[in-house]
């Protein structure tokens, strides 16, 4: 027989707290529990997603930096664009490169 039976002596007091109680139990088990773990997880994204974006930043203005300084006078006077819009040609390839990967539907294998 159950914990709360009548026949056991237990009153309706007693049935009711332990109903209580293991409502109380299911709803924190159900909600508490898991936001608990998913602030972790978006703890962790978020930072992964700053140092990435830390190092993105980094690596597009290295890009600029190289094409300045290896391309000599080349392209000095009216061909001084040409460093910005080679970086910003790489940004824009990693951008559309990022999107396509977030937004495939095949799984990573």
């Amino acid at each position: 027989m159950a914990k709360g039976d009548s026949s056991r002596g237990g009153g309706p007091k007693e049935s009711a707290t332990e109903v209580w109680t293991l409502v109380r139990d299911y709803a924190k088990q159900e909600t508490v529990d898991p936001l608990k773990g998913l602030v972790s997880f978006v703890k962790w994204g978020l930072i992964g997603a700053l140092l990435v974006g830390i190092g993105v930043v980094e690596l597009i203005i290295a890009i600029l930096r190289v094409v300045q300084v290896e391309s000599g006078t080349v392209l000095d006077g009216r061909w001084s664009f040409v460093p910005y819009f080679a970086t910003l040609v790489v940004a824009v390839v990693v951008l559309v490169l990022t999107k396509q990967a977030m937004t495939s539907r095949k799984s990573p294998t």
